[in-house]
């Protein structure tokens, strides 16, 4: 296992910096952002070529991992495409300048990738068969990855709407949760890594979708944006007084404040 994990440290270290590198022309950092999906894509498809492990189990591996990164590459493609840069790398060079921001976001990314490839390259020596536990895994997996398409899906189409700009998004998934996108990406993880262990029995890989659903709570995605956002949108307070943070759960009474 260390082995292939090594393979994937450096050769994500080979690209992130060269895209660290292309973003000193384009001045874009937040491409990194596009890359991180499919990189697991691109690192366990390498693994399999290396390895030549292209058993079943392993392509179907890399089908779940395929949907969940590209799709979401391409979303924020098209969603960073057309506006400035993200404000986090603005003000990450406007401290610590082109050097400092390759070590702040891009080496944590190289050091991270490989660690959350965990689930995907125990399945290179597992020797299990499909079990109940699979099915789980998968269900679970597939459900997350529906949730977060729905989710942005319906969040992209509320902001195409000039209308809706400065108001809280409050319909589909969106009414029963403020962060729906990311309780789906919380749900892929531990679905593909249910699946993964229910083959390759190695309880280590449990550390990747810890990781994953602290930095979507606490790091980059769920405390971040709440704080930005309560304080740019007018009604966001009592939006966060009835509606769950994360998971999809029926409205609280809103109950005002005295």
């Amino acid at each position: 296992m260390l082995t292939n994990l090594l393979i994937i440290l450096l050769f994500n270290f080979v690209v992130i910096t060269i895209l660290w590198l292309s973003s000193l022309k384009t001045q874009r950092a937040d491409f990194i952002d596009i890359y991180w999906g499919p990189s697991f894509f691109i690192s366990f498809l390498l693994l399999l070529y290396v390895t030549n492990k292209f058993s079943n189990l392993n392509l179907l591996t890399i089908c779940l991992i395929g949907a969940w990164g590209f799709r979401l590459g391409i979303y924020l493609l098209k969603r960073n495409i057309n506006k400035a840069e993200d404000i986090r790398y603005v003000k990450i060079r406007e401290l610590r300048g082109n050097v400092g921001l390759y070590f702040t976001a891009y080496l944590i990314q190289i050091l991270l990738i490989p660690i959350i490839s965990l689930p995907m390259i125990s399945m290179i020596s597992a020797e299990s068969n499909f079990n109940l536990f699979s099915f789980l895994g998968l269900f679970i997996a597939i459900s997350g990855i529906f949730i977060e398409s729905v989710a942005d899906y319906q969040l992209s189409k509320f902001k195409s709407k000039s209308t809706n700009n400065g108001k809280v998004m409050n319909e589909g998934l969106w009414h029963y949760s403020r962060h729906p996108n990311y309780f789906g990406d919380t749900l892929f993880w531990w679905g593909l890594t249910l699946f993964c262990f229910s083959i390759s029995n190695n309880l280590i890989i449990f550390v990747s979708p810890i990781i994953m659903t602290y930095l979507l709570l606490k790091v980059s995605g769920v405390t971040m944006l709440e704080n930005r956002l309560s304080k740019k949108k007018e009604g966001y307070d009592d939006y966060m007084r009835t509606t769950s943070s994360f998971i999809i759960l029926p409205k609280k009474k809103n109950v005002t404040k005295t």
